[in-house]
């Protein structure tokens, strides 16, 4: 690519020393350095192949990596294989040509922008140093470059959703280097408000959320196609009326008021029973051609949810494709092979420093010292989840003994966690047991504020257990399994399998639920449109207390209360049955009304003795009520001994203590609103006292005017026809013919 053209590489010469010995030390040591001669072209960047593994003695991490850059510019690690292949260097170099200056790429498990320095400087070329950390983070410094460097890692690490992959996040800060200084500062603004604001969205869904949406699935193939259904034969279903219905609904208007009472009652010839209407019967029945129609509608809905879910739910892989290849996962176990082939001691080149140079003779000389329990190898590589073995160590070892094809003791040191790992393989030794018997300071580091993993006192302590080893025939195999585990497949679940099935069964149940509501919602609408037809018809309200409750009327208010009363009671017995319940009550209230009323009319509205006008009037006015409370079916004899415009009485018996205060017999009863006024007072109490009592009876008693108007006389003393009532309602009825007859 343009952009890494010129890279310098460094061809050589070498020129034979005096001695043979120097000679085949400078072929072993230092054939793989070269210098630089001129600058040569690189026509593209091309994927890593494997390195030799082989390096210059207690050479550090940035030199190691400036070595492979010179070999090529893009240099992926070969630790994560299942998170990042080397197989995708040429991928990477592809993107990088995108840059438009000269670009180099490291993929290591860990790094920062202090690195990049260091490979710089070791390296000596100005460019674009990009890092590919875990997790797909990127982190890039640019050396005699003009170029966004910080905003395109912003915008990589804002704009980069969830689960992309590094590729992608790469992409991502190429796009935003190859756009210019201005768009990438703006579009680097912009994703950081929008991730503060609402966060990163995720670009692939886990196996969890397709065993939700199986699930979903599963009750809309049996909830929606089940309400369309349950529709349908609603609406199937029809009321007809019979053919007696058909006829006019409207009731003919009664006639007017008749005095007859009923058959029998008043009339010498009984009232002809009026013929009872022909009984409205209803069936269910079945609108044709619904119940077809909503069954196709159901099946249609059904598999309308089917072909949809594809569409709804379009996913199919769960991460990033990575086509992790075989050479991938050896790649590695060649380079651990390939620099344990040149010594004893093996750091990875993509970590950082854990043996330094000045470590390094001494641990070489032990292991020299140790040769006799077999050949020693240290390895300093990290192991996790994402390498070739996916994070098992013993496989790892297997594998690299599998390589080297040497037996001996295998220690591995992992520079991220400090933890040290043994094996052997062929020696016929017990080493591996002595080391699982050390402390776990030995095999864990302990924890330090500064830092420090102590790696090289816990290797001296885990070489001290292989020099102690003993002879044990048998103990330790030279073959073992060195099978990888499978690559995770990034396919998700198919669509309608796992959670499908109690999606199912769960909509089942919620269908179920929903009918019901559904039937007990229409059940209590009907009802309450009974209750409100019913209202509707028959508009007369139910009695809710006394209708005149004073205990201290006018003649005005009796005369005007006694009129609307009786014309009330006269329009309600125009308008029920002959046969109505309560009727012949109501005929008898109404008569001995009117018959009382027109016997004092005689000689002008006003009677000469106001005393006996205004017991007149107050006793027509209770036979009025007593009709219109009997057309509604209270049909108790007896009136309230208190207030007798109160209704019946059926709230009890009068205390002994009214019968005391005059106000008896004892066998008189009280209506409701007096029982409840008495007992809310307290007068009813045996503590109470008679002034107590005595104000209780002048509030509650009825007292009609005397007459000079000025006083009040008690109404069981008003006249010659209200005090009946305190005998009950049929003594009052005959006792007010009894004085219209008279008169």
């Amino acid at each position: 690519m343009r952009t890494l053209t010129g890279i310098r590489r460094r061809t050589g010469a070498f020129r034979a020393r005096a001695g043979a010995a120097l000679a085949v030390l400078v072929l072993l040591g230092s054939a793989g350095t070269t210098v630089a001669a001129g600058p040569s072209t690189v026509s593209s960047a091309t994927a890593t192949t494997a390195p030799t593994g082989r390096f210059a003695e207690g050479a550090t991490q940035p030199e190691r990596l400036a070595e492979e850059l010179r070999r090529n510019p893009v240099y992926v690690s070969a630790d994560r294989p299942r998170r990042l292949p080397r197989s995708l260097a040429p991928d990477i170099a592809a993107l990088a040509e995108r840059t438009g200056v000269p670009t180099y790429v490291l993929a290591l498990p860990a790094g920062d922008a202090t690195l990049l320095a260091l490979v710089r400087d070791r390296l000596g070329e100005d460019g674009l140093y990009v890092l590919i950390g875990d997790h797909s983070s990127i982190s890039a410094s640019a050396f005699g470059v003009d170029v966004p460097d910080e905003e395109a890692c912003r915008i990589a690490l804002y704009g980069t959703p969830y689960g992309a992959g590094p590729l992608a996040a790469f992409e991502s800060f190429v796009d935003a280097i190859a756009s210019g200084r201005d768009r990438a500062a703006a579009k680097a603004d912009e994703l950081y408000d929008r991730y503060h604001k609402n966060g990163k969205p995720d670009l692939y869904i886990s196996s969890t959320d397709r065993q939700n949406q199986n699930l979903l699935l599963g009750l809309a193939v049996v909830v929606i196609p089940g309400l369309v259904l349950a529709l349908g034969i609603r609406l199937s279903r029809r009321r007809s009326q019979s053919a007696g219905k058909k006829k006019s609904a409207v009731p003919t208007k009664p006639p007017a008021v008749t005095l007859a009472k009923g058959s029998g009652e008043g009339s010498g010839k009984a009232a002809a029973k009026p013929k009872a209407p022909a009984r409205t019967t209803w069936f269910p029945a079945r609108r044709r051609g619904v119940l077809p129609v909503t069954t196709m509608a159901a099946v249609a809905a059904a598999v309308a949810v089917v072909l949809a879910a594809p569409t709804v739910f379009p996913q199919t892989v769960d991460r990033p494709d990575l086509s992790v290849t075989q050479g991938d996962l050896d790649a590695r176990v060649e380079e651990v092979a390939a620099g344990l082939a040149a010594g004893p001691v093996y750091q990875d080149p993509s970590t950082a420093d854990l043996l330094t140079g000045a470590d390094l003779p001494a641990i070489r000389q032990r292991i020299a010292d140790l040769a006799p329990k077999g050949p020693v190898h240290v390895l300093v590589t990290p192991t996790d989840g994402d390498d070739e073995s996916g994070g098992d160590r013993s496989i790892l070892l297997a594998r690299v003994h599998q390589r080297t094809g040497q037996n001996g003791v295998y220690v591995l040191i992992d520079p991220v966690s400090g933890r040290i790992d043994l094996d052997t393989f062929g020696t016929d030794q017990d080493a591996a047991r002595r080391f699982r018997g050390l402390p776990s300071t030995v095999l864990y580091p302990e924890y330090r504020s500064d830092g420090d993993l102590r790696v090289v006192p816990r290797l001296n302590r885990t070489l001290d257990a292989v020099a102690a080893a003993r002879p044990s025939e048998g103990d330790d195999p030279a073959n073992r399994d060195a099978g990888l585990p499978p690559l995770r497949d990034n396919r998700l679940p198919g669509l309608f399998t796992s959670d499908f099935g109690p999606g199912i069964m769960l909509g089942t149940m919620l269908l179920g639920t929903l009918l019901l509501i559904a039937w007990l919602g229409i059940v209590i609408t009907r009802a309450v449109l009974r209750s409100l037809r019913t209202r509707a018809a028959d508009p007369s309200p139910s009695p809710a207390g006394p209708r005149h409750a004073t205990a201290l009327p006018s003649v005005r208010q009796l005369r005007a209360w006694a009129a609307t009363d009786v014309r009330e009671l006269t329009g309600r017995l125009a308008a029920v049955g002959q046969e109505a319940p309560g009727r012949a009550r109501a005929w008898d209230c109404l008569d001995a009304a009117e018959l009382l009323a027109g016997s004092g009319s005689g000689s002008g509205d006003r009677c000469p003795d106001e005393a006996a006008e205004a017991g007149r009037l107050a006793a027509v006015l209770v036979l009025a009520q007593a009709g219109l409370a009997a057309l509604q079916g209270h049909l108790h004899p007896t009136l309230c001994r208190l207030n007798p415009l109160h209704g019946e009485a059926t709230g009890g018996r009068v205390p002994g203590w009214l019968v005391d205060l005059g106000v008896g017999p004892r066998s008189t009863r009280l209506c409701p609103a007096c029982r409840d006024a008495l007992r809310r007072s307290g007068a009813n109490r045996s503590t109470a006292g008679p002034a107590t009592r005595e104000r209780e009876v002048t509030e509650r008693l009825l007292r009609l005017p005397a007459a000079d108007s000025r006083t009040r006389t008690a109404w069981d003393e008003a006249g010659q026809v209200l005090p009946a009532a305190r005998e009950g309602l049929e003594t009052l009825i005959l006792r007010a013919r009894e004085s219209a007859s008279v008169q």
